[in-house]
C-alpha cells in the first residue's frame, strides 16, 4: 500500500511544505469560484466576446510576468517576491469586487484588474516553482509534485461547482471578495516562512548576465533538460485538443450540454486517479523513461478519443490522457528541478511558462485548423499520433533524457544536480549548496506551480 497511495513525507517533515501547502488549498478554491463569476460577469456585461478578450489579456500579462518574475527570481528574495505578488492579486480581485457592487460594473476595470492579477500571478507562479527545491530534498520532488496535482485537480472539479451555487445565491461581487480574502491568507501563510535567497556561486555569477537566454543555453548543452523542453514543445503544441470536444460532441456523438460536461470532466478524473495513487511514481528506477513512456501513453490515448464512436469509449480515452498527463507533469517538474542549477531556476521556470502558454494556443489554431479542413476526429488523431511518435524518436535520440534518474532516499548526496557543462544526460556536479540544503531548511517544500494562480491560471 506504500508503494501504491500518495506519498505524503513532505507535509509530515516540512514547516515550510505545510504552509504553502495549506497556501495553495485556500487559494485553489476561492480562485476557482472567482473564474466561474469572472466569465458569467463578463457574458453578463458584453457577451461571449469580451471572455475571450478578458482571457486573452490574462494570458498575455501572464507571460509577460513569468518572465519578469524568472529574472527577478535569480535576483532577488524568492519569499518577498511571492509575497508582494500575492499581495497585488488580492488587491485585483478586491477592485473587481469593487466593480461588482456598483450600479453600473466598468469593462476597463475589468480589463484592469485582469491585468494586473495577471501580472501578479506570472511573477508568484515563477517564484513558487523556483524556491521549491530549496526547501524539498531531492528524493522528495516527485512526491511533493503529487501533492501539489492531487489539489489541484480536486480544487478544478469542487471550485467551479461552489463558485456557480455562490453566484446563484450572491452574485459576484461577494465570490470575487472571498478570493481576495483566500489570497491575503496565502499572502501571510507564505510570509510566515523563511527568507529564501536564491543560492549564488560569484565564479558563476561572473558568467551570468541575467538574461533569460541563459536558461536556454543551458538547457543545449544539459540533455535531460534540453530533451524535457524538446519534448515538452512537442506535448505543448499537439497535447489533447480540449478545444475540439464541443464540435466532437455535436458531430460525432449526437450529444448535447450533459456529453460536453462528461467529457469535460473525464480528464481530471484519470489526474485524480493517478496522483492519489502516484506512491510508485516516486520509486520509478528510471523516471526519464517513464516519463516518455507517459507522453507516448497519452498520445495513444488521444488517437483512441478520435477514433471512439461512443461516448464511454471517448470517456474512457480522455481519463487515461489526463493520467498519463499527470504522470508526465510530475516527473517533469522532478527532472527539471533536479537537473537545473539553483541560480538558473527562476529563468528555466519562465522558459517552461513561456513554451506551455504560447505552445498552447498554438495548439488550439492548430486543432481547430485541422478539424476544420478535415474532422475533429481527424485532427484528435493526428495530435496523438505527433505525440506518440515524437516520444519514440526523444526516447532513441536523447539518451540523456531515456538514462536520467532521480535520487530514491534522503541519505543519498543532496550535490548531485546540474551543471551547465554536463552533456552526458545526467545530474553534474553543481558549485555551491545543494538544492535541499537551505539555511534551516528540514526538508520539505512544494513544487508550486499556480499555488496562488489567477482565474485563469487556477
Amino acid at each position: 500500500m506504500r508503494d501504491l497511495l500518495i506519498d505524503i513525507e513532505p507535509l509530515r517533515t516540512s514547516r515550510e511544505f505545510r504552509a504553502i501547502f495549506i497556501a495553495r488549498v485556500v487559494s485553489l478554491f476561492g480562485l476557482g469560484m472567482a473564474m466561474v463569476a469572472l466569465n458569467l460577469q463578463v457574458y453578463e456585461l458584453a457577451g461571449s466576446v469580451q471572455i475571450a478578450v478578458v482571457n486573452t489579456i490574462m494570458g498575455i500579462t501572464v507571460l509577460l510576468g513569468s518572465l519578469w518574475g524568472g529574472w527577478m527570481a535569480d535576483r532577488t528574495d524568492r519569499r518577498n517576491l511571492i509575497v508582494c505578488a500575492r499581495a497585488a492579486a488580492a488587491l485585483a480581485f478586491a477592485g473587481l469586487a469593487a466593480n461588482s457592487f456598483v450600479d453600473e460594473p466598468q469593462m476597463w476595470a475589468i480589463y484592469l484588474c485582469a491585468a494586473w492579477d495577471g501580472l501578479a500571478t506570472g511573477v508568484s507562479v515563477t517564484a513558487l516553482m523556483a524556491v521549491a527545491p530549496t526547501l524539498v530534498r531531492p528524493d522528495q520532488l516527485p512526491a511533493a509534485g503529487a501533492l501539489i496535482s492531487l489539489t489541484g485537480e480536486i480544487g478544478s472539479i469542487a471550485a467551479p461547482f461552489l463558485g456557480g451555487v455562490l453566484l446563484a445565491l450572491s452574485g459576484p461581487g461577494p465570490v470575487f471578495a472571498l478570493a481576495a480574502f483566500t489570497t491575503a491568507i496565502t499572502t501571510l501563510l507564505i510570509s510566515r516562512i523563511r527568507s529564501l535567497p536564491p543560492v549564488r556561486d560569484e565564479e558563476e555569477d561572473e558568467e551570468d548576465s541575467g538574461s533569460p537566454l541563459v536558461a536556454f543555453r543551458f538547457a543545449l548543452r544539459n540533455r535531460v533538460v534540453g530533451g524535457l523542453l524538446l519534448m515538452g514543445c512537442v506535448v505543448a503544441v499537439f497535447n489533447l485538443p480540449m478545444v475540439l470536444i464541443p464540435e466532437m460532441v455535436d458531430k460525432v456523438f449526437e450529444g448535447g450540454e450533459m456529453t460536453a460536461g462528461l467529457l469535460y470532466t473525464a480528464p481530471a478524473v484519470g489526474a485524480v486517479l493517478v496522483s492519489a495513487t502516484s506512491g510508485w511514481i516516486n520509486r520509478a528506477a528510471k523516471p526519464g523513461l517513464l516519463l516518455l513512456a507517459a507522453g507516448f501513453g497519452g498520445g495513444l490515448a488521444t488517437v483512441a478519443l478520435g477514433l471512439s464512436g461512443h461516448v464511454v469509449v471517448a470517456f474512457a480515452a480522455l481519463a487515461i490522457a489526463g493520467a498519463a498527463g499527470t504522470v508526465y507533469e510530475i516527473l517533469e517538474y522532478a527532472l527539471v528541478q533536479h537537473n537545473t542549477p539553483d541560480r538558473l531556476r527562476g529563468r528555466m521556470v519562465s522558459v517552461l511558462t513561456t513554451q506551455g502558454t504560447t505552445g498552447g494556443m498554438a495548439g488550439d489554431m492548430e486543432a481547430a485548423a485541422v478539424a476544420r479542413w478535415f474532422s475533429p476526429a481527424a485532427a484528435a488523431v493526428l495530435n496523438g499520433a505527433v505525440v506518440a511518435v515524437a516520444a519514440v524518436l526523444i526516447a532513441v535520440l536523447v539518451p540523456g533524457l531515456r538514462n536520467a534518474v532521480l535520487p530514491q532516499d534522503a541519505d543519498e548526496d543532496e550535490d548531485d544536480t546540474a551543471d551547465e557543462d554536463d552533456t552526458a544526460g545526467g545530474p553534474g556536479p553543481h558549485k555551491g549548496p545543494a538544492p535541499g540544503a537551505g539555511p534551516g531548511s528540514p526538508g520539505g517544500g512544494p513544487p508550486a506551480a499556480a499555488v496562488t494562480a489567477g482565474p485563469t491560471a487556477g
